[in-house]
């Protein structure tokens, strides 16, 4: 082989081998981009950063009067609630729709009461339980053809589904970390019992009631002692009045939900805002 075939051999693996290293650089710098766009779009503890963007966003344009606040940055609910004016908001992070959270039966004999003129209409108090999965909320509560008589309703609202749970039905209160609810005979207008529950929606048992009672309300201890343990709501049984409880406290946040400072509801809702400026969320 003379010296000119020799050194287009060479010439050609010289070629070959810079090619090999240009595709190699190429793809280097496709993987290093690719990682930094998936970090960029992913916190450090899994939430969309899009996501949590968007909260916070509404959040500081919410209108108002807003009384209640709870954020869920996560995956499985990346949205916010928020209560006004005796209505209850639902905006969602990654398709930025803002919704009323209406129920239009909570029983078969009672559904939310909701009149904009009336200040004791609508849901009047909203409180996260402890573990973070339910919403406990304190309803006016209008009976099948007796809208002139304005009751109330203890419910849980799940986060994540949006169902919910009728606890009691009756006059509303509540003290430190528990709701009282008073249930009143339709057909007499007495007091026929009295049932405790916690934040998380648990009925307390005789024993913790009873301590609670002489703890907080002194003077319906006597009251308490006739109501039955592990008594149910009792179907469409209120009470007569529509006042509401006073109380706006919120549970501490979470590192998945997060709630701020309540505050008294606005006698009517207030526009909503309109949803947050739009952003790419990560797969």
């Amino acid at each position: 082989m003379d010296i000119k075939n020799l050194l287009n051999l060479e010439g050609k693996k010289r070629t070959w081998a810079i090619a090999g290293l240009a595709a190699f650089c190429v793809l280097v710098i496709i993987l290093i981009v690719s990682l930094v766009k998936c970090s960029s779009g992913i916190g450090g503890n899994g939430k969309s950063l899009a996501v949590s963007e968007a909260l916070d966003s509404l959040e500081q344009r919410l209108p108002k009067g807003t009384g209640f606040v709870v954020k869920f940055p996560d995956e499985r609910r990346h949205c916010l609630f928020y209560l006004n004016g005796g209505h209850l908001y639902k905006f969602d992070g990654k398709t930025k729709r803002l919704d009323e959270v209406t129920f239009s039966s909570l029983t078969e004999d009672a559904a939310i009461y909701y009149n904009d003129e009336d200040l004791n209409a609508g849901i009047r108090e909203a409180v996260l339980s402890p573990d973070k999965e339910y919403i406990m909320l304190t309803a006016a509560v209008t009976p099948t053809g007796s809208s002139d008589k304005v009751r109330q309703g203890l419910y849980r609202m799940n986060t994540s589904n949006l169902t919910i749970e009728t606890l009691a039905l009756g006059n509303v209160s509540r003290e430190g970390d528990l709701f009282f609810v008073a249930v009143i005979d339709k057909n007499t207008g007495a007091q026929r019992a009295l049932l405790g529950f916690d934040k998380s929606g648990k009925q307390l048992s005789r024993e913790q009631q009873q301590a609670a009672i002489k703890t907080y309300k002194p003077a319906v201890a006597k009251t308490a002692e006739t109501a039955t343990e592990g008594e149910s709501s009792g179907g469409s049984e209120g009470s007569e009045g529509s006042s509401s409880s006073a109380s706006s406290e919120g549970a501490a946040p979470a590192p998945a939900a997060t709630e701020a400072p309540a505050a008294a509801p606005a006698p009517a809702p207030a526009p909503a805002p309109a949803p947050a400026p739009a952003a790419t969320t990560s797969e």
